[in-house]
């Protein structure tokens, strides 16, 4: 009789269910809560000028809090706050026709070419789109002329620029694409089982809008607002390009009481009041949402009754109620038809105008010469750069031909990878012929805007990197090891996700001095850090926060709807944590992390907030070079750097759809990747 031995137990140590998340809490806690933390610190302390952070934390105080009750900035704040509040509510009544139309009432292929038409004019270069309505808006404009002619407007010109109607008007327009995608994902995922219910209970159209479809679609509504709302409160770039003295706007005053008054507690106090009333506002939406469906619900009875008279008066006796329901619903349909044609009509007015205009005879950007000249467009190649960019470009195009034909001789790697090879080539083409000439140097001979958008690439390209590394770690763990901590750590994505970004920026502007005295840290972002100066490595810093938690919440949505059998499978079989990461779950959310950082580096090469507070001499991007460009008169050359830099974001966002289409996304599921939903 042989006796069983019991298998040792190995005691093996177990990394805590945050560990893949800990890089990210770390960046987190350094480069937004502590930042954060001591704005609302030097909100108390007192301005001193003799120091390199202007603040005397000695004697804290309430001083700057009392001098922010002034009639100026509550002027200011007021004005702020109604028109974020009223372009937010116009978004939201313009944009609810549009995402409707697009998930009910058009098929699959009109649906993906309405969003299209919205998705492009949003992610164009905010900045460009913003300066481009100065050229409608000028009183010596073309359209103001135009005006003139037929005898609308007198010789003075429309008076409109420099004002708060201009930046209300540029404000609804920046971001309403923002509002109809998350309305378009709300509607897309009512289940229309439910509306047909509705419909065969008696129920009529506007029952079913206001009873089904509008509470089904409230957090797409919620999100909408998110979207909008808060960046408006923050968004100071419109009215210091269009406002003037007239349209001012609370973000544009904090933001020059930390750079030209360098008054940094007086301003740390308008931002937490800022931040403050943000909140509040949020709350008291929060609320009414809450209640409406309650309101509904007692309101009911009142409207049942109103509709059952109404029915009984416009409808005769024996009359076809089909056939008057289906006039409605044609008249319906052709209406939404109409509206959301003339939205997108609007949307893409800034953007043709700046395509137009970049090929403008004269030395203004927004004053048409009634001329059309490729000068500004031949400056971006010369004739020795041009020749050796195509030679290569065919070089290149031939290789990858050939490298796909052999693989999909062996096997079938390299099917379906055809439509790649023209536009990686010309990309590769122009990067790797940029680098052996200089080309991005010499982009143009003018005041250095070659510099400038090279160093928004390399700021893209950097934090979209570290946005990644950080987003993707993090959403593995808060799919595959919830707990405790994932309730804290998605707070704090929250957070980032709805802080304006002025805050941000204010919060990192003001940090990067106090570090600078850390042996290693200040280093980094004092000298530099290898071929990079300080100020490319705080663009990175400052331009990953948000993008990483997008990536965040990418990764995470995309776990979550995977089964870990694969995952335990390999567990099971005596795989490592470290190698059932890397051959299980990696290669499990390479698309979505792809998904993520293509989105990441559209969203990081368009920053202009956080670009314009932290970055420095040397580390200039496009946007902060054009914003400084418009306190002059702006040469047509920088619309040509804008479509440059359009077609770079088309290309990464083209990408992105490719990559999600092959995934089996559908319209809703990209525009809610889009979102960061």
């Amino acid at each position: 009789m042989t006796a069983s031995v019991a298998p040792e137990k190995r005691w093996r140590l177990r990394a805590p269910k945050y560990a893949l998340a800990l890089p990210s809490i770390i960046w987190y806690v350094t480069f937004f809560v502590a930042p954060i933390a001591f704005v609302v610190l030097y909100s108390f302390g007192t301005k001193d000028t003799s120091q390199l952070v202007p603040v005397d934390l000695s004697r804290l105080s309430t001083t700057s809090y009392v001098e922010v009750f002034d009639e100026t900035f509550f002027t200011v704040f007021r004005a702020t706050v109604r028109i974020a509040i009223i372009a937010t509510l116009l978004c939201l009544l313009i944009g609810l026709p549009v995402a409707y139309f697009a998930a009910f009432k058009v098929g699959e292929r009109w649906r993906a070419i309405v969003l299209a038409a919205v998705v492009v004019p949003s992610f164009t270069s905010f900045l460009i789109r913003t300066v481009a309505w100065r050229i409608p808006l000028a009183p010596n404009g073309t359209f103001s002329k135009f005006l003139q002619d037929i005898g609308v407007i007198g010789d003075s010109g429309i008076q409109i620029l420099e004002t708060s109607l201009a930046v209300q008007l540029a404000i609804v327009y920046n971001y309403l694409g923002f509002m109809i995608l998350p309305l378009y994902v709300a509607f897309d995922r009512i289940d229309v089982r439910l509306r047909e219910a509705s419909k065969d209970l008696g129920a009529g159209r506007f029952a079913t809008f206001t009873s089904v479809t509008l509470p089904l679609a409230g957090p797409g509504i919620a999100a909408g607002v998110l979207l909008t709302f808060i960046p408006m409160c923050g968004d100071y770039v419109t009215a210091t390009v269009l406002g003037g003295a007239k349209g001012n706007m609370i973000g544009a005053m904090i933001a020059s009481q930390f750079s030209s008054a360098q008054n940094w507690p007086l301003g740390a106090a308008m931002a937490v009041l800022m931040i403050g009333a943000v909140l509040l506002v949020l709350v008291v939406g929060a609320a009414v949402v809450w209640l409406a469906p309650w309101l509904l619900v007692i309101l009911g009875p009142i409207v049942q009754q109103f509709r059952r008279r109404r029915a009984t008066r416009l409808r005769p006796q024996g009359a076809a109620p089909s056939r008057r329901w289906g006039i409605a619903d044609s008249l319906l349909h052709r209406l939404l038809g109409i509206w959301t044609t003339l939205v997108l009509i609007f949307l893409f007015i800034p953007v043709g105008l700046v395509f137009l205009h970049s090929f403008n005879r004269g030395n203004s950007f927004t004053i048409w010469s009634n001329a059309v000249s490729i000068k500004w467009w031949g400056e971006l190649f010369d004739g020795a750069v041009f020749l050796q960019t195509t030679l290569l470009f065919g070089g290149l195009v031939a290789v990858a031909v050939i490298t796909q034909r052999i693989l999909k001789r062996r096997s079938q790697f390299g099917a379906g990878y055809t439509t790649w090879i023209v536009p990686t080539g010309f990309v590769l083409a122009l990067v790797v012929n940029g680098v052996l000439t200089s080309w991005y140097a010499n982009l143009f001979d003018f005041a250095g805007i070659g510099d400038a958008i090279r160093n928004s690439f390399i700021a893209a390209f950097g934090a979209t990197v570290i946005a990644v590394i950080l987003g993707g770690t993090a959403g593995v763990a808060l799919a595959r090891r919830p707990g405790t901590w994932s309730t804290v750590f998605m707070v704090l994505v929250f957070l980032i996700l709805v802080t304006p970004e002025i805050m941000d920026a204010i919060a990192l502007a003001t940090w990067f001095p106090r570090i600078q005295d850390v042996p290693v840290v200040g280093y980094v972002f004092r000298e530099g850090w290898g071929p990079f100066n300080g100020g490319i490595n705080k663009l990175w810093v400052g331009q990953s926060l948000y993008a990483s938690a997008v990536v965040t919440l990418i990764v995470r949505a995309r776990l979550a709807g995977l089964d870990e059998s694969l995952e335990q499978a390999a567990a099971d079989l005596g795989a490592p944590p470290g190698r059932a990461f890397r051959q299980i779950t990696l290669p499990l959310i390479a698309s979505a992390m792809i998904a993520g950082g293509l989105l990441s580096f559209a969203l990081c090469l368009d920053n202009a907030v956080i670009s314009t507070l932290i970055s420095e001499a040397g580390s200039t991007t496009f946007p902060v070079a054009l914003l400084g460009a418009t306190r002059s008169t702006i040469k047509p050359f920088w619309g040509v750097g804008a479509i440059s830099l359009f077609v770079v974001t088309m290309a990464s966002l083209w990408f992105l759809v490719v990559l999600l289409r092959r995934g089996g996304a559908s319209a809703g599921n990209i525009a809610a990747t889009l979102t960061g939903n």
